[in-house]
Order: C-alpha cells, then sequence, then structure tokens
C-alpha cells in the first residue's frame, strides 16, 4: 500500500476563497467544502485505468503529469462575461479549478500512458508490467 500526500490545509484555503468571494460580494463559482470530480481508478485487460468525470472543462484546459510514482492530474476554467457599451464597475468573472494527485502502483509503465477526453470525462491508460511468477526450483 502506498502513502499518498495530504496537505492537511487544502479545506481550509478553499474556504478562504469563497470567504473572500463573499466579501467582494461574488457569489458565482463559490465551492462546497465536499466538491470533487468523481474519479474511478482500476485495473483493465494489463492496463491501469483511471477515469475522471470533469464537465465544464474543454479538453484544452486539462494537463497530465506524472512524476515520482505520482499521476497529476489538474484543468482550469476561466469565464469573462463582459458587454460592449456598458460602464462598468464590476465585471462578473468566474473561476473553476480542480487538481488531484494519485500515487500509482508498482508496475505502472508511465512512459506508455494515453489520455482522451470525451463527453465530459477523461481517461488515461497506462499498461502494467507483468507480475512475476513464481518459478519452481528443481532440488537435487
Amino acid at each position: 500500500m502506498q502513502l499518498i500526500k495530504y496537505n492537511p490545509f487544502h479545506e481550509i484555503q478553499k474556504l478562504e476563497r469563497d470567504l473572500d468571494k463573499v466579501w467582494n460580494g461574488d457569489w458565482s463559482g463559490m465551492s462546497s467544502l465536499t466538491e470533487t470530480a468523481a474519479m474511478d481508478m482500476y485495473e483493465e485487460n494489463g492496463n491501469l485505468v483511471a477515469e475522471v468525470n470533469l464537465p465544464n472543462f474543454d479538453k484544452s484546459e486539462i494537463r497530465v503529469t506524472t512524476k515520482d510514482g505520482a499521476l497529476d492530474i489538474s484543468a482550469e476554467h476561466k469565464e469573462k462575461k463582459e458587454e460592449k457599451g456598458k460602464r462598468r464597475y464590476f465585471l462578473r468573472e468566474s473561476s473553476n479549478q480542480y487538481f488531484r494527485r494519485v500515487m500509482l502502483p508498482e508496475g505502472a509503465k508511465t512512459e506508455d500512458i494515453n489520455a482522451s477526453f470525451k463527453d465530459g470525462m477523461l481517461k488515461i491508460s497506462m499498461p502494467m508490467a507483468e507480475k512475476e511468477q513464481p518459478k519452481a526450483i528443481d532440488v537435487k
């Protein structure tokens, strides 16, 4: 079993961002304390597969990287609603971010990783090294 690095301040930082929005009068894009994208990771036909539900993101806004035995998935979507011909005092702007780091099991071949994105679902696949089979030794 591998350990996953936990940031105990993650939820506090999210709460701080939400409070800043409240103080500034912007209620759009508020996150909940339990908000996270659904993710499923499983092994199928010798491949490790991760599926992440990322609605409201575009393929160009998603980044997948691997480093030190971990899979990092990040996405950022920014939206600005600006109408021409109006004198602005406040511009409606929203931002949505996602980040997840998952420790990969031993044997995941990250050099052959593939990722696809369709209908809000990110699918990442990489082959797993074949498990070493026990070898019988003849005793003489």
